[in-house]
């Protein structure tokens, strides 16, 4: 006598094939029974396709899905639900910033309307948060990393053609932007004067359009050179009890040789700049006392090095 599993085992291939024509027939079936059915669908996307130009749309739709009612033919509806239906926007006029906008059935992509009617909507409404958008004229800032090689001096201040660019989006976003800046551009690479394509930096601004996106910077550069000029120790002379043992140091001015012949060194001072009393104190114990310099006034565009980076003071008579 043969077992139940025994049974089944047999013409097992011959069984599945049998079961598998079965529900497709069955599905064939259902497909093509042409009565009207209700099916609903849940989590349809909401999507903003387009806005008008003058606005901007703050954040996605809410409620960014809705449920939809689909009637018509059994096998029409599952062929909707198959599709993926979505609901998309078009806001080609807005009257206010918080618009509530009830939701049609003409606005339905994907599903043949020959075949099937959609219901309704749950919720039947979605609610955009909308901002004006705005166009401005922004400056345009060079950033500089780096350091010329030592052979190289700057003639003049790296500058960008490129003045202000053109910037649109939210209003808010725009209104709170000062500057956009280019990409930081290293001045270790330079071999001599040049122009240099630069993008402008568009990482941060909050999705605005800007135009145009880079901006041509030139780059003048000359052979480094270097000028020394003796110049007189400034401090606060006034107490007769007090002298410096050098009042003048030498200055070694290092730029382009075209800055160097005619830099304005009236402003070029050497500073030793110390308290008097804190001194005098020092020299109630020591013979001398050494105070720092300072240099100040170098012009624009050139280094200035000082021969020595203090002075000795002594009392006035001192050894």
């Amino acid at each position: 006598m043969s077992s139940f599993p025994g049974l089944l085992l047999r013409n097992w291939r011959l069984k599945i094939t049998a079961l598998a024509l079965a529900v497709v027939l069955w599905v064939t079936m259902r497909l093509s029974d042409d009565r009207i059915d209700r099916l609903d669908l849940s989590s349809v996307e909401v999507r903003v396709e387009h806005v008008h130009r003058d606005w901007f749309l703050r954040q996605p739709p809410s409620p960014p899905t809705v449920e939809m009612s689909v009637t018509g033919p059994l096998g029409d509806i599952w062929r909707v639900a198959m599709s993926r239906p979505t609901i998309v926007i078009r806001i080609d006029s807005v009257f206010r910033e918080d618009t509530v906008l009830t939701l049609s059935p003409d606005w339905v992509t994907d599903v043949d309307r020959s075949s099937v009617t959609i219901e309704n909507f749950r919720p039947s409404s979605v609610r955009l948060l909308l901002e004006r958008n705005k166009e401005d004229e922004i400056p345009v800032t060079v950033r500089l990393i780096g350091e010329l090689p030592d052979t190289l001096a700057l003639v003049a201040e790296p500058r960008a053609n490129l003045l202000f660019t053109s910037v649109r989006g939210a209003a808010s976003v725009v209104d709170a932007l000062e500057t956009v800046f280019l990409e930081p551009f290293d001045l270790s690479g330079v071999t001599g004067p040049g122009r240099f394509e630069v993008a402008l930096d568009t990482a941060g601004l909050g999705g605005l359009a800007v135009n145009p996106t880079s901006a041509t910077l030139t780059i003048d550069v000359a052979p480094m050179r270097s000028r020394v000029l003796a110049l007189p120790v400034q401090w606060p002379g006034t107490d007769p009890e007090l002298v410096l043992e050098s009042a003048v140091v030498n200055v070694t001015l290092y730029g382009a040789e075209e800055l160097l012949s005619g830099a304005d060194t009236a402003a070029l001072r050497v500073v030793a700049d110390f308290d008097a009393a804190a001194v005098r104190g020092v020299l109630e114990e020591e013979a001398e006392a050494r105070v720092p310099l300072s240099l100040m006034g170098v012009p624009a565009r050139l280094r200035g090095e000082l021969e020595v980076d203090s002075v000795t003071v002594r009392r006035s008579g001192g050894p």
